[in-house]
């Protein structure tokens, strides 16, 4: 499955930045390389952004006061502060250097010379990219290398600046028109306020959407997206308003999820809103086939899998009432609902799949809720699920659900239900029902 979607990104441009403990944790760097290197080995063009640590971070605020701008979050970088920023980006490069030859993945240092910069007004000697030569980078790639680049860059007086990787990264990335552009971090992309669990992931989202959380303030008061966070964001909307056609904010750790899977991980961000829910046609019977014998795999501890298997013929028979999430025409979620015996004014919704599993994420959420809303639309007064994955009925709970275990419902259709699972386990499924 993997050959897949690597061929899909062969010969396109990555770019990836990274920070903190990217840079200050051996082991952290040596597994982001690895994973840059599987990138670049099945043909993929990729640039390795690096920013400073955050012990040098300390470093640079103990010793020469560098503090972040109130608004911005950069930080405010006095001319004195210069040749010791310098010579830190000396030695992150000789690192990599080591750590690269150590696992024999072929990487090319692009100069800092090679990025033009003017300061950015209030920020001191931080500077703004102004102007990016790409041919030490192309002349990497056309090497078969990694390409790599650091925080900093010259003035007009040729004269190093600190250029911040975030931005550096953004507009290298929109200099290359690059495919994606990744930012890898210590949490799973970005946190936005939930109503009962205090914070959820957001796993993806347009411009405007982006642009309006931006606005959105919690029950404090407070910017919901606000301190670290900040620049990443600001930069994701440059990125995709400049033409990248992805931006995804993920966990270093989790690199290779992000590309190698149809729903991802982490927060993933595009210009335009790219997932569509819509009813399923019949030239989408193989692709919705797929998906239903993928969901096969994820099973109960009793190997009962959580979606009731179905033939090809039985997925046909229920085309005109599959309703399906497609990201970027890829279908990557479905679902289907039926009649309830006895109840006229009631579906059951059945075979909810989401692509590896994800029945409880963002996509699953929006493929759910919009399923719920053409049901009301359609005048029906309530919908039932039954299910024993733990993923999907979070989201049930999320949506608005009440549930009960199915062992004790009254309901032929739970009893129906349970036939399917061994005794030991049947007080694992549980019975949904959502008012319209």
């Amino acid at each position: 499955m993997h050959a897949r979607y690597y061929a899909q990104f062969a010969g396109k441009a990555f770019v990836v930045q990274a920070e903190d403990e990217a840079v200050e944790n051996a082991a952290t760097t040596r597994d982001i390389m690895r994973g840059l290197e599987q990138l670049r080995a099945h043909g993929i063009r990729v640039l390795f952004v690096f920013g400073k640590g955050k012990q040098f971070a300390s470093e640079l605020k103990r010793d020469f006061g560098v503090v972040p701008h109130p608004e911005t979050n950069r930080l405010i970088i006095p001319e004195s502060a210069l040749p010791r920023i310098e010579q830190e980006r000396l030695r992150l490069v000789r690192c990599l250097e080591e750590t690269c030859r150590g696992e024999q993945i072929p990487i090319g240092i692009v100069p800092w010379s090679a990025i033009g910069a003017e300061r950015r007004i209030g920020h001191g000697s931080s500077g703004l990219p102004a102007c990016i030569h790409t041919q030490p980078i192309q002349a990497a790639w056309e090497q078969g290398q990694i390409a790599v680049a650091g925080f900093g860059g010259k003035d007009d007086g040729g004269q190093f600046l600190h250029v911040p990787s975030v931005s550096l990264a953004t507009e290298l990335a929109v200099a290359l028109d690059a495919q994606k552009l990744l930012f890898l971090m210590h949490a799973d992309g970005l946190q936005v306020p939930h109503p009962r669990k205090g914070t959820r992931q957001l796993s993806f989202a347009d411009l405007e959407e982006l642009l309006c959380l931006l606005q959105r303030q919690d029950h404090h008061h407070a910017f919901v997206l606000a301190g670290e966070v900040l620049p990443k964001v600001h930069a994701s909307i440059r990125a995709v308003a400049g033409g990248v056609s992805q931006v995804h904010l993920v966990s270093y750790m989790r690199l290779l999820d992000e590309i190698l899977t149809r729903t991802g991980v982490g927060t993933m961000i595009e210009f335009r809103q790219s997932h569509h829910v819509d009813y399923a046609r019949p030239d989408d019977l193989d692709e919705i086939e797929w998906l239903h014998a993928e969901a096969q795999q994820f099973c109960s501890a009793y190997g009962t899998p959580y979606v009731a298997p179905l033939s090809r013929s039985e997925l046909a028979r229920l085309l005109p009432q599959t309703l399906l999430l497609q990201h970027r025409d890829v279908v990557i979620g479905k679902l289907h609902v039926v009649p309830v015996p006895d109840d006229p004014a009631a579906l059951q919704i059945g075979g909810f799949v989401i692509a590896e599993n994800h029945q409880d994420s963002q996509q699953g959420q929006l493929l759910l809720t919009e399923a719920l809303t053409r049901l009301r639309e359609q005048r029906y007064r309530r919908a039932v699920a039954i299910s024993a994955s733990e993923r999907a009925q979070r989201l049930f709970r999320r949506v608005g659900g009440t549930a009960v275990p199915a062992i004790q419902c009254t309901s032929p259709l739970a009893h129906k239900s349970l036939e399917r699972y061994v005794p030991e386990e049947r007080h694992l499924v549980e019975w949904f029902e959502f008012r319209l």
